[in-house]
């Protein structure tokens, strides 16, 4: 049997990574590509609103949107009137993977739009352990391996759904040229936590890469985060549970997610006093003990 898919990422629908994925489903699949007419990483599942007119127009590789990831999905649903088995979303010039990224990536976004409005959907991004961001010259080739990876996940979908029941999964995929691409452990995460933002104030120096002093911030205030460095360096205290961890480790990270962010779990409805911890139900536990928030179970590794 084939699956019906919804394809779209947040690179734009001249994408390489768009493109890789599309080739590899359409083997076997039934495929419609609605993607961004133009690049919007970074967006999150942001939409457009109120007076906002979406455009979109027909291509010869599908439907090309100008609009957000998340736009995509709701043009492919209300406007289209498509009704796809999943959404599958990528494959991302780069790699998704940090609690902190969920809510910025576009390529999730879209995933978790379609989620929201009643259809599954598999994110998928390709990291380099050598290199970040993602070399600008990066061709289909490179996403060879996530071609893979994306069929073998969609039959295992076909089969059983997604894994532990969730929403989306995001899938970060090693490179093909990387040296674990031969034959890569797929593994089950959860997104990283290990995220902290570094100041720098203009005239001040700090350590780059190579080791050198390189003066930053000299038009002002300048913010970065120390996640991204140490994935690159290795040097992460993160457990074999976490995506970081799993992309270091040159496997597939596979990260089940629930559209819900809550935690209320058995304490949702009741009271809640702002004044006295001890009428509070023992809210103070919420979320704590042998069941992930929401009520998922843990995933022992």
């Amino acid at each position: 049997m084939s699956v019906d898919i919804l394809l779209t990422n947040d690179d734009g629908i001249d994408a390489a990574g768009l493109r890789a994925l599309h080739d590899a489903l359409a083997a076997d699949h039934r495929v419609t590509v609605v993607a961004p007419a133009t690049n919007q990483s970074g967006v999150g599942g942001r939409r457009s609103w109120w007076e906002t007119t979406v455009e979109y127009a027909e291509t010869p590789f599908g439907y090309a949107v100008e609009g957000t990831p998340a736009d995509c999905v709701a043009v492919a649903d209300v406007a289209l009137g498509l009704d796809p088995d999943l959404v599958v979303s990528g494959c991302n010039h780069g790699p998704n993977i940090g609690a902190h990224i969920l809510g910025q990536s576009g390529t999730v976004g879209a995933a978790m739009e379609a989620a929201f409005l009643g259809t599954p959907g598999i994110a998928v991004s390709m990291y380099d352990r050598g290199n970040l961001p993602v070399s600008p010259t990066t061709g289909r080739d490179d996403f060879a391996l996530a071609g893979r990876v994306a069929v073998a996940l969609v039959e295992r979908f076909e089969r059983d759904g997604l894994p532990l029941g969730a929403d989306v999964i995001n899938v970060n995929v090693p490179a093909a040229s990387d040296e674990a691409a031969d034959a890569p452990t797929y593994r089950i995460t959860e997104p990283a936590r290990g995220f902290d933002v570094i100041e720098f104030r203009p005239g001040e120096t700090a350590a780059s890469e190579a080791g050198a002093e390189e003066r930053r911030g000299e038009m002002g205030l300048e913010l970065r985060d120390r996640f991204w460095r140490e994935f690159l360096r290795g040097d992460v205290a993160d457990d074999a549970g976490s995506d970081r961890r799993a992309a270091i480790d040159g496997e597939i990270s596979v990260s089940p997610l629930a559209t819900s962010r809550a935690i209320a779990g058995d304490h949702a409805g009741e009271a809640l006093s702002p004044t006295d911890p001890d009428a509070d139900g023992g809210m103070e536990d919420a979320g704590s003990g042998a069941d992930e928030p929401g009520g998922r179970p843990r995933v022992e590794r």
